[in-house]
């Protein structure tokens, strides 16, 4: 396992997601998921108050408190939007303070070490949102915060309005990113934000970290190398299958084959051998081989040019 500074914490490159924590995946599955992640090299774990309508963070306050780990960085969002009312964004100071409260009794913790934004309201000034979460900071309720399906001009306006006002900045951004695109003609979700070539030019240049959530692409490489467009379900289909993702399959499929490993292994080397951007995937599983196996990726470095061919992007 590689390890990172970039969060203000020593963190590992891999992320483990916790999205059905308590809903699909049982309190003793994820425990055993947990376990597996921390043996094999594992150290941040990213949750959120949305997850099983709170239910992922009360098992993993509960894995904490049974274990007793040190230096697990934990990782949490806030500020989703009501369920009923979805296009309503919730950035205002109160409604982030009642998120992180809830968040900090299910987890039963005092400080939250990374607290991440789950959605931006652009109707809102980064620059007050920046003020909420020094005094959150300053109150020792969290450590860090960072910008979640946030768009990069919207991150820089943060990170402008912090050093001019010499306060702490975003420290990281979470957005949808993996060796797959989502496919122009599918019904995926487009309020969440992607990585694009923009996107990607800025937090080279500034330097942020990107924790890349959906890393793996619902397993659409690994399901179309082992058994075809059969294994996907009509969401993976409609999201991912089209032309370009079936060109870097060859690619995902040709790299595995050389450094003698999974695909899904691959996938997340891939993400964290990017060497001009520090990128954490994300990974999710069911299973604890599921999770062994994608992180192994963490132990492959692949050369600038396999990247190039895979993400289309300059990695200079």
């Amino acid at each position: 396992m590689r390890y990172s500074n970039s969060f203000g914490k020593k963190s590992s490159k891999i992320l483990l997601g916790t999205a059905y924590f308590g809903d699909t995946i049982s309190p003793e599955e994820s425990f055993k998921i947990m376990d597996t992640f921390v043996e094999n090299g594992g150290s941040h774990i990213d949750t959120a108050r949305l997850y099983a309508d709170g239910e992922a963070e009360k098992v993993i306050g509960a894995w904490l408190k049974s274990r007793r780990h040190e230096g697990i960085f934990l990782s949490t969002k806030g500020a989703f939007p009501d369920k009923a009312t979805p296009t309503v964004m919730r950035l205002h100071e109160n409604e982030i303070r009642y998120d992180l409260e809830l968040s900090l009794k299910a987890l039963d913790i005092d400080c939250i070490e990374f607290y991440w934004l789950h959605r931006d309201d652009e109707t809102i000034p980064a620059g007050e949102i920046i003020e909420t979460m020094n005094k959150l900071v300053k109150e020792g309720k969290i450590r860090h915060f960072g910008a979640s399906n946030w768009k990069h001009n919207r991150v820089a306006e943060g990170i402008a309005y912090a050093k001019e006002h010499g306060l702490q900045p975003f420290e990281g951004s979470q957005i949808r990113f993996s060796p797959a695109i989502v496919s122009p003609y599918g019904n995926a979700d487009r309020s969440l934000v992607d990585m694009t070539s923009e996107a990607f030019k800025y937090y080279k240049t500034a330097g942020i970290p990107v924790a890349a959530y959906a890393s793996q692409a619902k397993g659409f490489f690994s399901k179309m190398a082992e058994t075809g467009v059969d294994a996907l379900n009509q969401k993976s289909r409609e999201r991912y299958l089209c032309k370009e993702n079936l060109s870097r399959l060859e690619f995902v499929k040709k790299y595995a084959k050389k450094y003698e490993t999974s695909v899904a292994s691959i996938v997340c080397a891939a993400l964290s051998s990017i060497p001009c951007v520090d990128v954490f995937p994300i990974i999710g599983g069911s299973r604890p081989e599921q999770i062994k196996d994608s992180m192994s990726g963490a132990d492959i470095v692949l050369q600038r040019d396999e990247l190039e061919k895979l993400f289309k992007f300059s990695m200079l």
